[in-house]
Order: C-alpha cells, then structure tokens, then sequence
C-alpha cells in the first residue's frame, strides 16, 4: 500500500495545505526596462512583418453602363393632361398690337382648372409689354378646349434685343384651390424696330 494510504483521513488536508508555496509569483521574470531593448532588433522584426503583409488589393467598381438603382417615384392617381395648339407662338412686332390666341384642350379623364401665371422670362419684356387674358380661373371638363389670348404692344423707342424667347406658365389641377401641375408654352418674339448698332473703323 502506497503511503498516501498509510495517512489518517484527518492528517491529509494539512500535508497537502503544507506543499503550496509560501508565496506566489505571477511574473517571476524580471522586468525590463524600455532602455534596455536595443532598438534595432524591433525595426528589423518591423521590416519582416510589413514584407509578409499583402496591401495589393482589388477594388470592384460598378460598370460604366449600369445605371443607379434609384426609389420608386409616386404616380399620381389623377395624372394631369393638356395640350395647346399651335405649340409655339410667334410674334412679329414692329408698331402695331399683336394679339394670338392660344387653345387648351384637356385630355384628362377629370375636370381641370387652369390660369395663367405670366411669362417666365423678362427678356421679351425690353422690345414690347405682354398681357396674357383672361386672368381668372377657368373651368375645363374633359375633352373640351378654351382660348387664351396673349397681347403684345411694341415700345414706342427702338427696341434694344433684335428677337427674344420667353414662356407662358400655366397652373393646372383638379381641384379648384389646389395647383397640381405647371405647364411651360414657349413664345418667340422678333422685334422689327431693332436697329443694330454702327460699327466703328477698324473693328
């Protein structure tokens, strides 16, 4: 039988108790100081860490040709339709008053109202003043067209712009207080009392 079976129950708690060290050491090493690391040593260990490590990558980019996933726009329940005839309006003023008539017809399945807003550009404004009428709100069931007259009247001094193009904005939408849409009809005016400027000798 082995010695440890020779030993009272009693008697082996304290023989074991007794073989733990005295004291314990979590570090028995001794410490070094940062002066005492030579310094070339940690450069080279540097240099063969950098060498192993691989930078070259690639970087996917998207083809040229594929265009932007971008969020589903809102359509509207009740898409505004109109159209005007003629699609340009040509003004050719020199002294006299000129006046154009312009129809809207509306494609909508829905009643509009529409008004004008005025011209979009003040360019035109330098050769001729413009009136657009009439200025109230107008009432269009589906299907049917209604007139809109615009009125140019030529300035009584030479006109400083030899031709100008301008737009007529319209508010349109299906209920009476509530503008839904704009619409862009383009004007284009020529002005027969522009004189050119003289041209100086030598220019």
């Amino acid at each position: 039988m082995s010695k440890l079976s020779q030993i009272s129950e009693h008697e082996k708690p304290s023989i074991i108790r007794a073989k733990l060290p005295t004291m314990i050491i979590v570090n028995p090493r001794a410490k070094i100081g940062g002066r005492k690391i030579p310094s070339e040593n940690v450069m080279d260990e540097m240099e063969e860490e950098e060498d192993d490590t691989d930078l070259h990558f690639e970087i996917k980019t998207a083809p040229w040709h594929e265009q932007p996933i971008l969020p589903p726009q809102p359509l509207p329940k009740f898409p505004l339709q109109i159209s005007w005839s003629p699609s340009t309006l040509c003004f050719v003023l020199d002294e006299d008053q000129v006046t154009h008539r312009l129809w809207i017809t509306n494609r909508c399945d829905r009643t509009i109202f529409f008004h004008c807003c005025g011209l979009w550009n003040d360019t035109v404004r330098l050769g001729a003043s413009w009136c657009c009428f009439p200025r109230t709100r107008i009432w269009l069931p589906p299907g049917l067209r209604a007139p809109l007259y615009v009125r140019a009247t030529p300035r009584d001094i030479i006109s400083p712009i030899p031709d100008g193009v301008t737009f007529m904005q319209i508010a349109a939408a299906h209920l009476r207080d509530n503008v839904t849409g704009y619409f862009s009809i383009p004007i284009k005016a020529k002005f027969l009392k522009y004189i050119p400027p003289p041209v100086a000798e030598g220019e």
